[in-house]
């Protein structure tokens, strides 16, 4: 089949035929011309031309309103869009589905004098349910990603009524190819205000006889979750992976995984690879699991939950459910009955179990307080039923290495997982909570947001470890930065600055720097009736040749 040589073109054209878009109306001209060579050789494609732009919208508008099915709306650059507006504002208010596409220049000759080029970008914002700009330009894998998935969003917006591509395109404009590859990609969309039978048996033969894995990101303590998870997971197809961020603990549950994934060696991991993927919650800390899911080629991926229903993490997003996870898996319970025989769950439960068994037995340096020991010791300690506010980069990713205790509450910004206000954050929390609050957070972060000590609604229940290895730690564990030479200077930002500050704001203060101290200090910490903040001075350089070695010992 012939075609435009222009891989975006052929993208459009491929989602459109994919989504049922296959009726077009053109109106001539040249920087649309790619659109029109792809379209005329495909077979599935039916077009018609109109010269006058005003008219072809709104023929178009009486073609998708006899016909129910939408149509695609195809015009060239300049003033030819804007003729289409009157028709798409009667369609908007009418929820008549039309795909206007409309041809443009490359973004970068806006407004720089040249022939037909205006400002197209949003031309029809107030009249349309969604809007996608897609460049002409080099094919890589993130932009093919980025299109693909934001084209599949829009085709199911044409439900509601009227889309808008806007298409930038480089001369020249009339080559063609023959075509090889095919670029349409689908995601089934369900929005469930209640929850749809049909839609609960099509998950559930979707999943027979399938290995599922269920992956947990950050959510506060959901009710019916955690008990409608541990039944699902009663299966032996299915495991579930959780972080502390998830608040969600049970023997069923796979709680640290990147002590898991660490332990699986690179010969065997297409075993422990599932072919259908569930996530529910928001961000996910493990880096490790971003990269295993990118590289396990999977049936499906159902992303479950009301929020951000559109978050593609793991690029291979085939169905967004929007409604309440544990809704939905109560809904899976009541049809699916746990089922034995697969050996899925128990493999990843066996390396899970070796991993912290090993963790266990594993030995620190003797000579020096390191970051791991600091951690390790204060999850032994945390009393149950807390509240565990952790700080960004280095202490959240320690703070996965180690089993979650029932009844805590673990919080962390990882919305964007930036430093700032992590300690003015669980301050907050701290003044309206009854329950003991505890700030784990590293000292670039204590820093940061310093002020944060002098605020007026300081509660007695809360207590602050400060882990200060002079600087910021993550760059000496990440790959990368930890090798350049510029590390020290502008990445750590290293200084000698310590937490003592806190003592002139009028808490109890207290710094120690060698592991003898620390099980005193932390017991004296966590029992305290005031507000209290502990320094805990680590081993920059032992530290993250520690953390290694750990990786290494339970491998």
């Amino acid at each position: 089949m012939i075609t435009s040589n222009k891989w975006t073109v052929q993208l459009v054209v491929d989602q459109c035929v994919e989504h049922g878009v296959v009726q077009w109306v053109f109106s001539p001209g040249s920087r649309n011309a790619p659109l029109a060579i792809a379209a005329e050789h495909h077979p599935s494609i039916e077009t018609v031309v109109i010269h006058d732009e005003r008219s072809a919208a709104f023929f178009a508008l009486g073609l998708a309103e006899q016909t129910g099915q939408a149509v695609a709306l195809c015009c060239t650059s300049g003033s030819a869009p804007a003729n289409y507006l009157p028709a798409i504002t009667e369609a908007f208010y009418r929820s008549i589905p039309i795909l206007v596409i409309s041809a443009d220049r490359p973004s970068a000759w806006t407004d720089q004098g040249d022939g037909q080029t205006i400002r197209q970008l949003g031309i029809f914002r107030d009249f349309t349910h969604r809007f996608l700009h897609i460049e002409d330009g080099r094919e890589d894998s993130n932009t093919l990603w980025e299109y693909q998935r934001s084209s599949a969003f829009l085709m199911n917006q044409l439900r509601n009524g009227p889309v808008h591509i806007n298409l930038g395109l480089s001369e020249p404009l009339y080559s063609t190819e023959n075509k090889e590859r095919f670029y349409h990609r689908k995601i089934s969309v369900f929005d469930q205000p209640f929850i749809d039978q049909l839609l609960l048996q099509s998950l559930v033969e979707l999943m027979k006889d399938k290995k599922v894995m269920v992956l947990c990101g950050q959510q506060p303590p959901t009710p019916g979750l955690q008990e409608a998870l541990e039944t699902f997971a009663l299966n032996d197809h299915v495991v579930v992976l959780t972080e502390n961020t998830s608040n969600l603990i049970s023997d069923r549950f796979n709680s640290c995984i990147d002590r898991s994934l660490n332990s699986i060696d690179a010969s065997m991991e297409t075993d422990f690879m599932p072919e259908i993927l569930i996530t529910v919650g928001g961000a996910v800390v493990s880096k490790r699991i971003k990269s295993f899911w990118r590289r396990t080629p999977l049936i499906a991926h159902i992303r479950i939950g009301l929020d951000f229903p559109e978050m593609d993490t793991y690029q291979q997003m085939t169905h967004s459910v929007k409604a309440p996870a544990a809704k939905i898996f109560q809904g899976l319970n009541k049809i699916v009955k746990p089922s034995q025989g697969s050996t899925y769950f128990k493999r990843w439960k066996d390396i899970d179990l070796e991993a912290e068994r090993k963790a266990r037995m594993f030995e620190t340096p003797h000579e020096a307080l390191v970051d791991f020991e600091v951690f390790r010791k204060f999850f032994d300690m945390l009393p149950e039923g807390s509240v565990v506010h952790l700080g960004n980069s280095s202490v959240i990713r320690y703070a996965q290495l180690f089993n979650s205790k029932k009844g805590c509450t673990f919080l962390a910004n990882r919305g964007t997982s930036g430093i700032d206000g992590c300690m003015s954050t669980a301050i907050g929390y701290a003044s309206k909570d009854q329950r003991l609050n505890v700030l784990l957070i590293g000292d670039v972060s204590f820093l940061y947001d310093i002020n944060a000590l002098q605020l007026r609604e300081l509660s007695p229940n809360l207590k602050i470890i400060l882990i200060n290895n002079q600087g910021g730690g993550i760059f000496n564990i990440i790959e990368g930065s930890k090798d350049a030479p510029q590390r020290e200077k502008y990445f750590e930002a290293k200084h000698s600055r310590n937490g003592s500050v806190a003592a002139a704001f009028g808490w109890k203060y207290a710094r120690i720097n060698n592991r003898i101290q620390l099980d005193n200090a932390l017991k004296s910490l966590l029992f305290s009736h005031e507000i209290n903040c502990l320094e805990v001075t680590t081993d920059d350089h032992l530290s993250p040749i520690t953390l290694s070695d750990f990786f290494n010992f339970i491998k």
